[in-house]
């Protein structure tokens, strides 16, 4: 009869010895936290390994091509679902002209192609829509808007020049596939004109958002609207900003708390004219009065952003005199001090100008403007590019 290895202690000690070993084995090469790491989330599919440390990224190109005779002016952008995005700027013979139509086009993230350029909207389009006689059109702001949804808000005329504008806006609930029908904001009792939009809003809630606006007649001041209820008819009310007469434009970040820090275009004149600020401590409902920055202004509009470490970015005309000079800059105070870290255009004698800068879902920012009034610039960079130049020039 064979003797039992369970009983015996050389059989016991001989099974101690496995159990230990297999256990080595199966662990081998993982720390502690690895483990901890690993043990509820199962065997990690190769696309799931965290890749290597992102490069400083920076590439450029072209939305449109120039047709001889025509102009492409004030462009935006916005994420378009998952991985697109979709920019709007508006082209004719020249600005104001009858024949301007606000056109669009969308970036494949994956190929990195934008598409062929089509027309969104364009006069008649907007007369039928909107029931009255439009004379021009300009100021294409597209956003994404909270639940996804994608809106247009753009200028119109009917009578005289821009400061007879007024703004009206289309929703589209399928990423730019299909839009609805131009709808006017009535943001003022006295003939509803003079309101115009040039940046970017900012989300407040699942159903809200702000967007800066401008008027322009008489008195010029900037303004903010607030726009709720989405889901149904759409809410919206609007408060003053500042009662300077040159702070129009304004692009509006978000601050730490509830501060937000408003950045706007200087229409004073001299031959020194810097961008001015205001800031809210409530959400928009109060601001402060307008203070001067250290950045300069040529009366041109400028676009802003946060990045990931809370930096201001902006991208302006690094100039109080012309156009010819569009750069980046940043902030990491919030605004008080800044500092230029890279150059994206300096052409004496060229305009480069109006430009428009978010982030995509992934973090990237991608910038467009105005590239020497014959088509659109798009650029787009990383975090990591952004913060390699944050040690350049001055």
């Amino acid at each position: 009869m064979m003797p039992d290895p369970l009983k015996s202690s050389s059989g016991r000690l001989l099974i101690i010895i496995i159990v230990i070993v297999l256990y080595l084995i199966a662990n081998a090469g993982l720390s502690p936290s690895n483990r901890k790491t690993l043990s509820n989330a199962g065997p990690a599919p190769v696309s799931e390994v965290p890749s290597a440390e992102p490069k400083p990224m920076f590439r450029a190109s072209f939305i449109n091509e120039h047709i001889p005779g025509t102009i492409s002016h004030v462009s935006s952008i916005a994420p378009a679902g998952k991985d697109k995005m979709i920019a709007a700027w508006y082209s004719g013979s020249r600005e104001g002209a009858r024949d301007v139509a606000i056109y669009h086009s969308f970036y494949d993230l994956i190929t990195k192609e934008w598409s062929s350029p089509e027309v969104l909207i364009n006069r008649e389009q907007a007369s039928a829509e909107l029931g009255r006689y439009v004379k021009k059109l300009g100021n294409p702001v597209v956003i994404s808007g909270p639940k996804g949804r994608l809106w247009l808000f753009y200028s119109s005329v009917t009578l005289g020049g821009w400061s007879g504008s007024t703004i009206n806006y289309k929703i589209s609930k399928d990423q730019g596939k299909t839009w609805s029908k131009s709808r006017k904001l009535i943001l003022s009792p006295f003939l509803n004109l003079t309101n115009n939009v040039k940046n970017g809003h900012i989300s407040l809630s699942e159903s809200s958002f702000i967007l800066p606006v401008y008027h322009e007649f008489i008195h010029k001041y900037s303004q903010v609207l607030l726009v709720s209820n989405i889901d149904e008819e759409p809410y919206y009310e609007i408060s003053r900003m500042t009662r300077s007469m040159k702070a129009i434009q304004p692009s509006i970040l978000k601050g730490s708390g509830e501060r937000l820090k408003a950045f706007f275009r200087n229409m004073g004149t001299g031959p020194d004219r810097p961008i001015l600020r205001s800031d809210s401590d409530a959400l928009g409902l109060r601001w402060s009065d307008i203070s001067a920055t250290s950045l300069p202004n040529p009366n041109s509009g400028f676009s802003m952003t946060v990045s990931a470490n809370g930096s201001f970015v902006g991208i302006i005309n690094y100039s109080s005199q012309d156009r010819s000079d569009l750069s980046i800059v940043i902030s990491r105070d919030e605004g008080d001090n800044w500092k230029r870290i890279a150059i994206l255009e300096n052409s004496k004698g060229q305009e480069y100008s109006y430009p428009f800068i978010v982030k995509d879902r992934n973090g990237l920012y991608h910038v467009t403007y105005t590239y020497e009034r014959k088509k659109i610039r798009h650029v787009v960079f990383n975090e990591k590019w952004l913060m390699a130049k944050a040690g350049g020039i001055d």
